[in-house]
Formats: structure tokens, sequence, C-alpha cells
């Protein structure tokens, strides 16, 4: 048994981590992983998502008292809750 320090370790997880995303997305071995974006099949699960992850944004400028970015994603969110609606 070869003993690994934890350097080796840690690249072997960044590797396997690498490999099970790039199945389970189903990326190519030759496509560049930062060129990627990742998208819903379906346009009302991407705006659900969309939705979350503005919410998210707003929870975390509100407990920051960033009240002026919290009023720009709020336009954000009006208008995608719009599109939401007209699914």
């Amino acid at each position: 048994m070869t003993n690994m320090d934890d350097t080796t370790i840690n690249k072997l997880v960044l590797l396997l981590a690498d490999e099970m995303t790039k199945r389970i997305y189903g990326i190519h071995k030759n496509q560049d992983r930062n060129d990627l974006t990742y998208y819903a099949d379906k346009d009302e699960d991407h705006m659900i998502g969309e939705l979350a992850r503005l919410m998210t944004l707003m929870n975390l400028y509100e407990d920051r008292e960033e009240y002026e970015k919290c009023a720009a994603v709020k336009k954000h969110l009006d208008k995608v809750n719009k599109i939401v609606e007209n699914l």
C-alpha cells in the first residue's frame, strides 16, 4: 500500500470530483469547464432557480444592511416573478 500525503490526497479528490461533475453534466473531456454555464432543461425550472438565487442575495444584503443593493435585486426579482407568473 502506498502512503499519500495530504497534498496528494487533495489532488486526487479534486480530480475525482472533476470527473464526477463531467459525468453528471455530460461534459466532454475536451471542453473547458470555465466556459460552461449550467441551465435547467425547462424554462420554469430555470426561472425558479433564478428566484432562489435572487432571494438569497436579497437576504445577504439585508443582513449586511446594504439597502441600495437590495433595491437593485428587488427590481430583478419583480421581473423574474412576472416571467414565472406567465409560464
